[in-house]
């Protein structure tokens, strides 16, 4: 397999403000795995954000209460097929505004605390039977972008999946 060409995207990130192109912050595509789509990710329109919340819920009215600014997702299958990883940012006129939509943001089930990854909450949802697909959910905050990490794997998901990939997103926003 030939190798992935490399991005050309540029970003960077000071004092918790993360500037230039919000696809440049998404979570790179591991070695293993094949990314959906373009390697760089896609931005997000509102359509594609309210895609994801149901009709039961205007999502742009809550995202412009909160000063939302654009989002960027991208999302790979690692060549086991086995796993499937999918990460939205969410980036926000301020820090603080960014901070109150991942308050109020929250699945019906309890959250969990994600291992090594302050700031972020977590959600299992398990499969009715272990050849089904079960899920975790994990949201995070970076100064002034949201982060949310999905990951789906036959069975049992096991929370250290999420931690990893929570980590990962978390230290390339921090980053750059």
């Amino acid at each position: 397999m030939a190798p992935r060409p490399a991005s050309t995207l540029q970003g960077s990130v000071s004092g918790g403000k993360h500037s230039g192109d919000l696809r440049y912050f998404l979570l790179p595509v591991p070695d293993d795995a094949d990314p959906y789509g373009s390697p760089d990710g896609a931005m997000m329109t509102m359509d594609d954000i309210q895609a994801g919340y149901g009709k039961d819920v205007d999502i742009k009215e809550i995202l412009d209460s909160w000063d939302f600014k654009d989002a960027a997702t991208r999302t790979y299958r690692t060549r086991d097929g086995k796993t499937e990883v999918r990460v939205e940012l969410k980036r926000f006129k301020r820090t603080d505004r960014a901070q109150g939509f991942a308050d109020h943001s929250s699945y019906d089930r309890e959250s969990f605390d994600v291992d090594g990854v302050p700031n972020a909450k977590g959600y299992v949802f398990k499969p009715e039977q272990q050849a089904y697909t079960g899920e975790l959910i994990g949201i995070g905050v970076v100064g002034d972008v949201v982060y949310e990490v999905t990951v789906d794997v036959q069975g049992d998901p096991d929370k250290a999946l999420l931690a990893d990939a929570m980590k990962r997103t978390r230290d390339r926003l921090a980053n750059g």
